[in-house]
């Protein structure tokens, strides 16, 4: 497992791991983590660095669920999504704006070359939307099946400027089939936040 400045693994964690996973143009340096880890504080977070090949990120996730046991799995966006089907049935599972139906979400972004929004490890500093990767989207959900954790929670915002209104709906439709609280704020956008992170620790303590 590669090794990155997200979490020192010579230091034995005091805390129960949380395990953050970024979106699509993000990076393991996303500021969410950050975020989460101000609010969730009694975890030790780490995010691994995926990709937007979702079979090749979930062999990533798997392997960092089998290895760090974490208690907590929180994603957002495509991070959402992939959360669903980590293999961690022992974590509390959080998606927050989940892609469900990722590839309205990837030709609404527009096909072609896009920057990521955070450094990536590997130094790559833009990524390509294409009917390929459209493609694998659409079998990954075809080919897998979601993994419920101990606790199941959605937390959707009322204004998500990138899925809208009617998906976010139809998207905590979905989820809500399969066991998942649902929970709605308006103080976000797509985008994990620090109101995000506050809510998501007042309903994991039951505020």
């Amino acid at each position: 497992m590669k090794e990155t400045t997200t979490f020192n693994y010579g230091i034995p964690a005091q805390k129960p791991y949380g395990l953050y996973i970024h979106g699509l143009g993000s990076s393991a340096a996303s500021g969410t983590k950050s975020s989460l880890a101000r609010s969730l504080d009694g975890y030790e977070w780490l995010s691994p660095e995926i990709t937007h090949n979702p079979f090749e990120s979930l062999d990533i996730l798997n392997e960092w669920g089998a290895t760090f046991q974490p208690a907590l799995i929180a994603g957002t966006s495509m991070g959402g999504l992939l959360a669903m089907y980590v293999n961690s049935p022992n974590a509390i599972k959080v998606a927050v704006n989940p892609c469900v139906e990722i590839e309205r979400v990837l030709r609404k972004i527009g096909y072609g070359k896009h920057p990521y929004l955070q450094p990536r490890e590997n130094g790559e500093t833009e990524y390509i939307i294409d009917e390929p990767m459209i493609r694998q989207f659409i079998s990954f959900r075809e080919t897998n099946t979601p993994i419920l954790g101990t606790r199941n929670i959605a937390l959707f915002s009322t204004d998500d400027e990138l899925i809208g209104r009617e998906f976010s709906r139809k998207n905590a439709t979905l989820l809500e089939s399969l066991g998942y609280e649902i929970y709605w704020n308006s103080k976000f956008g797509h985008r994990c936040n620090e109101q995000a992170a506050k809510q998501i620790k007042n309903i994991l303590i039951g505020e």
